[in-house]
């Protein structure tokens, strides 16, 4: 019964910091988005001309395309690795070695 209100516990108190982080941290798009109004006001206030910043930002989106296919691929690849058979084995060997 002391380990189900213990639990409890724990659970009220990370359900209040779940609640507060949701309600005051804003989500990571208003970051992005500051982060871009922030580099354009900076390009054109080195001089870039409105169309050569915006020429600039496009161009460097798509070329980011083939560095996120190789962390697509690093990403699926180590999954696939992970989840094997031999890979598990391994993996459950190494946590039962430390002890507290």
């Amino acid at each position: 019964m002391a380990d189900a209100i213990e639990e409890s516990r724990y659970a009220r108190f990370a359900l209040r910091c779940s609640n507060f982080a949701e309600r005051w941290f804003p989500d990571s798009w208003v970051f992005a988005a500051l982060a871009v109004i922030i580099v354009a006001v900076a390009a054109l206030g080195m001089g870039a001309a409105p169309t050569d910043a915006a020429k600039a930002f496009g161009d460097g989106f798509w070329s980011l395309i083939p560095f996120t296919m190789q962390m697509a691929f690093v990403v699926i690849g180590g999954y696939v690795v992970a989840s094997s058979p031999p890979a598990v084995k391994l993996i459950d060997r190494l946590a039962r070695i430390p002890k507290n």
